[in-house]
């Protein structure tokens, strides 16, 4: 890096399109292969699926190669066009931009949830909604209620996890590089055990894992529930994404949520390595703070979901 431009050379990197290109052609690949059509699910819909997926990873290794030797904040280049970004950097400009429209991602799902629940007679308090239940709305609670202790496990290392990103911020600040890597990787810790027991949850409700024979059906008295827990006949399978509309917005929205903390955990990699050979310090520590602010709404997003699925 020989000059000023050679410095910020990275602004004219082709890393964020490859990035777009590939997210999309991801997303295409995922909708035609799990639509309802005939024909959907062959093969060349997964191709396209995973051909999007490693267009999007090859656009997050061109950034990181691109971030990899940068030990100065960004911006410096930009300031000059406008007072503004004196006061705040591009980076953190376009996370707060990035995360306004993560907010109407997750506030539609959720809306979308309540309208649904509020709409379909509750199976839970007994009401008789047609033969099999078949237009009862049974409630994720209700099938994962054996298993509610994961849930709040997940809870408490989400929330432990926003403390120990804020606690390598102000490590990197205090130019203390060991005690900033083992945050982080701390964090990825407790990042990885809530996918972990996501997943494990998944595959219990899939296989219908989380009750014995005898809840397996529902007695009913004159239209009414005698039993304090059971499972509809339509769950007779397993609760999945094609269980109704209890099941397509519970796995919809917790598997985004999953998303986006597997997202995080690819970033912690990046943060890890680089803290690890001492990239972060008093001068340069805005991407740990860009990272936080993504991490925390992470969380916060799932403050709101655990209670929505999981308590409603």
């Amino acid at each position: 890096m020989s000059d000023g431009h050679d410095e910020h050379e990275h602004h004219g990197s082709i890393a964020p399109f490859v990035f777009c290109i590939g997210s999309a052609i991801m997303f295409i690949g995922l909708v035609m292969a799990t639509a309802g059509n005939e024909g959907a699910g062959d093969s060349g819909y997964w191709f396209v699926f995973f051909l999007g997926l490693a267009g999007l990873l090859t656009g997050f290794f061109l950034w990181v190669q691109d971030y990899w030797d940068q030990d100065s904040e960004e911006g410096e280049d930009i300031e000059a066009y406008h007072d503004f970004w004196s006061s705040i950097s591009t980076r953190k400009f376009g996370m707060w931009i990035f995360l306004l429209t993560e907010v109407m991602v997750f506030s539609t799902l959720l809306s979308a949830y309540l309208r649904y629940r509020a709409a379909v007679p509750d199976y839970e308090h007994g009401i008789y909604c047609g033969e099999m239940f078949e237009l009862c709305w049974v409630p994720a609670a209700d099938v994962i209620r054996s298993h509610l202790i994961f849930g709040v496990i997940n809870t408490f290392a989400l929330l432990l996890s926003s403390l120990t990103v804020v606690l390598a911020l102000y490590a990197a600040k205090n130019n203390n590089p060991k005690a900033t890597t083992r945050y982080l990787m701390a964090t990825f810790v407790l990042g990885a055990m809530f996918l972990v027991l996501k997943i494990w949850e998944w595959n219990e409700m899939k296989n219908y894992n989380f009750w014995d024979e005898e809840h397996y059906g529902c007695n009913l008295i004159d239209g009414q529930q005698i039993e304090e827990h059971c499972i509809a006949p339509k769950y007779a399978d397993g609760f999945w994404i094609d269980s109704g509309l209890e099941g397509s917005t519970f796995y919809i929205t917790t598997g985004t949520h999953g998303a986006h903390v597997f997202v995080g955990l690819i970033a912690l990699v990046y943060l890890i390595a680089k803290a690890n050979k001492d990239g972060y310090n008093e001068e340069y520590h805005d991407t740990i703070e860009l990272f936080g602010l993504y991490w925390h709404y992470v969380d916060l997003v799932w403050v709101f979901v655990f209670p929505f699925f999981y308590l409603y």
